[in-house]
């Protein structure tokens, strides 16, 4: 904010505070979570003086190796045939950017080193870091929110006589987004370690969780901020964020290896069940049973919990999958259409009737995303079909359809704009049917049954959905339509929650794009 503002240039001092305050919370940040960490490894049974060790490690280690690798990546911004090691080592010392996906390499080798010497396991003390990476980085990012940095292109709304124009607060979206990313993989934690064969089944895969969440989030981000594409359209970042993804799969596939070999060797054992040769750790879940429930439970932080249960955990794995999936695709339709410009964004003005029927083309591989999101609603085992009957819609459905009808109104009678004849009309109507039933089956079925399939509350699946069908509109059509299509897809939600049917909001968003697709194609 204060460079963002202009602040910083004008006065000095403020920029010097900025300066302190940036990298005062970035230290604070790192040391709190560190601290955070050692705690946790102590509830995972680790003994004391290791755990007390490594935190200290860690911590006097962590804001230096970080702080040069954030450096080195700046290397990366200069020509190919440029790269270098003694480029490298003079980007570290004397490097004039930092970025925040790079400080995370140099920490996490010597991290893996400290676990080596101090006989910690890798995977049980990096599910525990990664745990709390994402709180740590939304205060760093609150720190870039403050000073400036980070921020995006400027962005102007004008609505109903409102103007206004300003920096796009990228550092928010991230702190709103890391925050979530704790949440769920938070979740996924404590899934893993509350019984000791998930720990063994799954260890590593809240580490392999946040690289492959963070990736496809950092991806959409850099689309609003205003970074040097370095190839193919891409920023670094961008490319760093393609190595996280291929990072996690390879993790993902260490751990399933490493697990396998175990399983192995168990059954090698004669005579003693996998259960009894797990971890070392077995202190970790002191079991019980609830005199009263009959439910079987862990001792976890002091307090007794359910044990892990598989298909809970599988259905945090799907709903994970499922988001970083349609992340990538979003971006992949952006990039295609917007960027590269390889393939027509189908919603778009014509110069003839062949043109506007040739939309209906483009937009077809797009049909294979709702088709995909249903192979992963059955795979789930989650019902499908009820949720196109119709039920007894409630009075928000007329509300919805209200709003519908204004908006395609406003666009296409009230702005009195010159349309084109009766022929152009079918073309905008199979359009608006293909898309209505694309991203009700897409957003307001696939995502919020995945969602509540995790056992997820009904408000926290439908904003999730919203956020994610309101992403593609601000990146294309910009802030005013983005801020428009949350509310509207947060009200489609409501609607298809409270009829329990999908129905109901495919009505309603083909009216609204009867309107909003109609009146690029039908305008003259």
């Amino acid at each position: 904010m204060i460079n963002s503002l202009g602040w910083g240039a004008q006065y000095p001092l403020l920029r010097t505070i900025g300066e302190v305050i940036y990298y005062g919370t970035i230290i604070g940040a790192i040391v709190g979570f560190l601290v955070l960490v050692g705690k946790k490894l102590l509830v995972l049974g680790y003994p004391k003086k290791r755990v007390a060790w490594f935190t200290a490690l860690c911590i006097v280690m962590s804001f230096p190796a970080g702080y040069l690798g954030s450096r080195a990546a700046s290397m990366f911004y200069r020509p190919i045939q440029d790269w270098s090691f003694p480029l490298l080592w003079e980007s570290m010392l004397h490097g004039t950017s930092h970025t925040f996906h790079a400080s995370l390499i140099l920490p996490l080798l010597f991290g893996a080193v400290f676990c080596y010497l101090l006989r910690l396991k890798f995977f049980e003390v990096f599910d525990t870091i990664y745990l709390y990476i994402p709180l740590a980085h939304a205060l760093g990012r609150v720190a870039c929110l403050i000073i400036g940095c980070c921020w995006g292109n400027y962005i102007s709304i004008n609505l109903y006589g409102l103007k206004m124009s300003f920096q796009n607060p990228v550092p928010f979206y991230a702190i709103l987004a890391n925050i979530c990313v704790f949440f769920f993989l938070r979740r996924v934690y404590h899934e893993i370690y509350a019984e000791p064969r998930a720990r063994e089944r799954y260890a590593g895969a809240v580490l392999a969780a946040y690289f492959i969440l963070y990736a496809p989030i950092r991806i959409t981000f850099e689309v609003f901020r205003r970074e040097r594409k370095i190839a193919l359209g891409l920023t670094q970042a961008q490319f760093a964020m393609i190595f996280y993804i291929f990072f996690a799969l390879v993790l993902m596939a260490c751990i399933y290896i490493f697990y396998r070999r175990s399983a192995v060797k168990r059954a090698a054992c004669s005579g003693e069940p996998a259960a009894e040769i797990s971890m070392p750790m077995r202190a970790l879940a002191a079991e019980t049973t609830s005199s009263q429930t009959g439910d079987r439970t862990v001792l976890l932080n002091g307090a007794l919990r359910p044990l892990s249960d598989p298909v809970r955990l599988k259905a945090l794995f799907s709903l994970g999958g499922l988001v970083v999936t349609y992340l990538l695709l979003i971006f992949l339709i952006f990039y295609l259409t917007r960027q590269v410009k390889v393939w027509q964004w189908p919603f778009q003005p014509v110069l003839s009737l062949g043109e506007a029927y040739g939309r209906i083309f483009y937009y077809l591989p797009v049909m294979l995303v709702p088709v995909l999101s249903l192979f992963w609603l059955k795979a789930a085992n989650i019902p499908i079909w009820p949720w196109f009957r119709w039920h007894p819609f409630s009075l928000l459905f007329l509300v919805a359809l209200a709003m519908s009808v204004y908006y395609t109104l406003e666009l296409l009678v009230f702005k009195q704009p010159l349309l084109r004849g009766i022929s152009f009309w079918p073309p905008v109507i199979i359009l608006s049917v293909m898309n209505a039933f694309a991203e009700e089956i897409m957003y307001r079925l696939t995502v919020m049954r995945l969602a509540v399939h995790a056992e997820y509350p009904a408000w926290v699946a439908n904003l999730l959905q919203s956020v994610l069908y309101s992403l593609i509109h601000f990146m294309v059509a910009g802030a005013v339509l983005g801020l428009f299509s949350l509310l509207y897809g947060f009200i489609l939600g409501l609607v298809a929650q409270r009829s329990k049917s999908i129905t109901p909001a495919v009505i309603c968003h083909f009216i609204i794009d009867i309107g909003c697709i109609g009146m690029p194609i039908l305008r003259m």
